[in-house]
């Protein structure tokens, strides 16, 4: 007995005539009991059918309809967040906010008829700057590909011409301009391949010569030319010549890796060591705790340095966690990171941590009631500048069991309750803070705040203390409390609203080791196990169960393998090194005592320094290279001179066996002809010694020399005697 599909939105259902039409459901109206069809092939505007009559075509011997589960146009799924910001994807976004504003608030349904159609339809014209067939297209395309966000994805596969060479013979260079390397580099085209393919030819031999020097032969053929001044020929590099980076590439198109190894090293060490092996092998919140907000900005005051007064460095970075329920401040960073997620880390690390300890660092005393607040939320509202386009937002989710909310682009009206707080908290500490920055600061006839600077981040930060624990103690207008709480005689004061809700209202809040925050919200990254210690950055570390697992003596032996890491990107003095065998389950790392120039340097820093290293290596790259060429000239001139006074003197029709037999004696003969050239004489002489030549040449030689060879003849005379 045949059993009725259940007709739902997004299925797809196969006419068994009319050349086997294909539709898509896009709405089920209960109400008529109908149901709207889309043509996927046809892309006409969807029509209604009674649903009785098609749920009967299902069950007809033969069915005049069957529900087909291919989709015919397959589409390229995203993983859900990963925007690049390329104009295609911005592209995709855009379609994605039409189709939302033609669906939004029952527009689904008004698409079906055509006098609300159109209005619809004229509405997002309007409200996007887009044409009327823009809007038509997306809507089709979403109904026809599946009505989902992918749906509507362009068709990358589509885009440009892969496995096609360009051959781009215009004088512009094309891609993306230098940072680092002077000049402005060529484009590859068929001309340049053909020049490349020289170098290529060189480096796929079994002399295994390196990439560099095989583009060193490129430029030495094509790109370079010989000059003569007063201190003699040199080479001149063109400043227009191929990259290593495009040499490698056109290496890597020409021949695969396996080709490669098999040119260089033969195929029996490819099957040896190079095969593959592939066997086995404050809406919506009930209490506190619900929802905190967390935000940023630059503060309205320029301080000076904590250790030299006398310099001015700026206006520092203050954040704020706030609980949206009783608009208690939860968290507090001040500092010059930022606005950045090592700022966010910092302040949603200040969030748990208990605030009598912190406000002690900064020698100010407080008692637990004062700033009771040391919790993790259920969910953080954050814009999408720190916690959404940065990997580690997923560990907050899964290992801290926090969801994060993000606001859209340009709506920081979203968090309206924590931006408030940068309002009111300065309101406090302004009067009192020498540096602070008026509304008319840069105007002609305005007085220069930054002159008046005085504070350093220390102190500042003791005001900013002293000023959010005024504002947990102050009424916030316009804030409707409980009933209840009015009854018990409390107002709208945020450590009123925190305690009275902690015990009538939440159950949201839950307390968290502040290591199990800090290992959340600190970057990773991936670490590599050496013999000479786990690299990360520059720097070699170690830990305690590197020591005495015998890691690096392992790596050695093995080869390294790549370990994930915690680090905190300020201070690369330690790493802390996920290990699931370790009982707490992370082993914290140690600087290598060779590598201490690293203790108290940033990431910021380091990277700084690598740069700059490399801008110096790449301003000096086209004189060590014209300096390989004339090394490799003055080589090739040495080469090819022993090689012709070689073939002058060498009788071409000996055989093997008479040129190689008296390799050993002619040894002894030459360490003895060389003795006297090599011997240390210190004592004071007008000319130098003459070089002793052997007496078949008919030079003459010293005694010495006489004596030794007549020595030499009368030792080949026994042998041979010995031998008769």
């Amino acid at each position: 007995m045949r059993i009725a599909p259940m007709l739902v939105e997004r299925i797809l259902i196969r006419e068994c005539f009319d050349g086997g039409r294909l539709f898509r459901v896009v709405h089920v109206d209960d109400a008529s009991d109908r149901i709207w069809l889309f043509d996927v092939n046809a892309q006409t505007w969807p029509e209604p059918y009674d649903r009785a009559l098609l749920t009967a075509g299902f069950l007809e011997s033969p069915a005049t309809h069957v529900i087909e589960y291919d989709e015919p146009i397959p589409t390229r799924l995203s993983k859900q967040g990963a925007v690049s910001g390329s104009r295609t994807d911005r592209a995709h976004q855009r379609q994605w906010d039409i189709i939302n504003h033609l669906t939004a608030d029952g527009g689904e349904r008004e698409l079906l008829f055509p006098a609300a159609r159109k209005g619809r339809i004229k509405a997002a014209v309007d409200a996007y700057d887009v044409t009327r067939p823009t809007v038509v297209t997306a809507i089709m395309r979403y109904w026809q590909r599946g009505m989902t966000f992918d749906a509507i994805r362009p068709d990358y596969s589509k885009c440009g011409g892969p496995g096609k060479q360009r051959n781009i013979t215009s004088g512009r260079k094309v891609g993306r301009p230098r940072s680092i390397s002077p000049g402005i580099g060529i484009s590859v085209n068929d001309d340049l391949r053909r020049k490349m393919q020289a170098g290529v030819d060189f480096y796929l031999n079994t002399k295994k010569p390196s990439q560099q020097e095989a583009l060193d032969l490129v430029v030495r053929l094509y790109f370079s030319h010989l000059v003569e001044d007063a201190n003699g020929i040199r080479v001149e590099v063109m400043e227009e010549k191929p990259t290593l980076a495009q040499f490698n590439y056109h290496l890597a198109n020409f021949r695969s890796l396996s080709k490669r190894f098999k040119a260089r090293h033969g195929r029996q060490k490819y099957k040896l060591e190079g095969r593959a092996i592939v066997g086995k092998g404050d809406q919506n919140t009930q209490g506190p705790g619900d929802k905190f907000q967390i935000d940023a900005t630059i503060a309205d005051v320029y301080l000076r340095s904590q250790f030299d007064r006398r310099r001015i460095v700026g206006r520092p970075v203050i954040y704020f966690v706030i609980d949206v329920w009783s608009r208690l401040i939860v968290g507090v960073y001040i500092g010059f990171e930022g606005p950045s997620w090592v700022g966010a880390m910092m302040a949603l690390t200040n969030m748990v941590t208990p605030k009598k300890e912190f406000c002690r660092q900064y020698d100010i005393e407080i008692e637990e009631d004062d700033w009771p607040s040391h919790h993790a939320p259920r969910t953080i509202l954050a814009d999408r500048g720190e916690l959404m386009s940065v990997q580690l937002g997923e560990n907050i989710v899964n290992s801290l069991r926090i969801q994060i909310e993000n606001t859209s682009p340009g709506r920081g009206d979203l968090k309206g309750i924590v931006e408030r707080r940068f309002r009111v908290v300065p309101s406090i500490f302004k009067q009192f803070t020498p540096g602070y920055v008026e509304p008319d600061f840069g105007k002609r006839g305005a007085d220069d705040y930054r002159l008046d600077a005085a504070m350093n981040l220390k102190e500042f930060t003791q005001i900013v203390i002293h000023a959010i624990l005024q504002h947990n103690r102050e009424t916030i207008d316009d804030l409707q409390v409980p009933a209840e709480m009015t009854t018990e005689g409390l107002s709208a004061i945020p450590l009123d609203l925190w305690k009275w809700g902690i015990e009538n209202r939440s159950g949201a809040l839950r307390q968290l080791p502040l290591v199990d925050v800090a290992l959340a919200v600190m970057p990773t990254d991936t670490a590599r196990v050496t013999a000479k210690g786990i690299r990360f950055h520059g720097g070699f570390y170690s830990c305690d169960a590197a020591e005495s697992g015998g890691w690096f003596s392992k790596a050695r032996l093995k080869g390294d393998w790549p370990v994930e890491v915690s680090y905190d990107p300020r201070s690369l003095d330690k790493l802390y090194i996920w290990d699931p065998k370790s009982p707490r389950g992370y082993e914290t790392c140690w600087l290598l005592d060779p590598y201490a120039d690293l203790i108290g340097k940033s990431l910021f820093e380091y990277q700084e320094k690598t740069d700059g290293a490399k801008r110096v290596a790449a301003a000096g790259a086209d004189k060590r290279q014209a300096k390989r060429i004339e090394t490799d000239i003055e080589m090739e001139k040495i080469e090819k001179a022993a090689r012709a006074e070689t073939e002058a003197v060498v009788d071409k029709g000996a055989s093997f066996a008479s040129q190689t037999s008296g390799i050993r004696k002619n040894r002894t003969t030459e360490v003895a002809l060389q003795r006297p050239i090599e011997k240390i004489d210190l004592s004071p002489t007008l000319e130098p010694p003459s070089t002793p030549v052997h007496a078949e040449l008919q030079e003459p030689v010293d005694e010495y020399e006489t004596d030794l060879l007549a020595t030499l003849r009368q030792i080949e005379t026994n042998a041979k005697r010995t031998e008769g």
